[in-house]
């Protein structure tokens, strides 16, 4: 069986999961992307890259009101979307400090409404996921309780 195909059958087995939440984990250049661009190819899942969800009305909010409102906001931009299952690239988008997004928070309460998966651009240890920017400058840690972890094989 080809990893896409794994990839396919673990997406589908959250269709009845309380929470529907997949977190694709791999280093930068592991293939995530690729394997999401052609399961949504191949099961006409919607790809939105995260920039997508970042709107001018989310950034005209104050930042105390963004962690709060992030989920409806995103929700609505979602709910346009054909598909019951979103596929996200490119989720360090939301790791910028100053749009002040929680982002395991934000995860979950998408995945009330949506199969949600993202391609999460690092690893995983001890429950935690972790991205460390290469050149030092950004290392983010989320708490990955209640997210499904599957691993990109290299």
């Amino acid at each position: 069986m080809s990893q896409v195909e794994d990839f396919v059958k673990e997406v589908e087995s959250l269709q009845d999961a309380e929470s529907k939440v997949l977190i694709v984990a791999g280093k930068p250049g592991s293939g995530k992307s690729k394997v999401l661009r052609e399961a949504a190819d191949i099961k006409g899942w919607d790809y939105v890259d995260c920039r997508l969800l970042i709107t001018e009305g989310f950034l005209e909010l104050l930042p105390a009101e963004r962690q709060k409102k992030a989920p409806a906001i995103m929700r609505a931009i979602l709910t346009g979307y054909n598909s019951d299952i979103i596929l996200l690239d490119r989720v360090q988008t939301f790791f910028v400090p100053v749009l002040h997004i929680d982002v395991a928070t934000l995860l979950k309460e998408l995945g009330k409404d949506f199969t949600i998966v993202v391609a999460w651009p690092g690893y995983v240890d001890n429950g935690v996921l972790c991205y460390d920017k290469f050149d030092g400058t950004e290392s983010i840690r989320v708490k990955a309780d209640g997210l499904k972890i599957w691993n990109v094989e290299y």
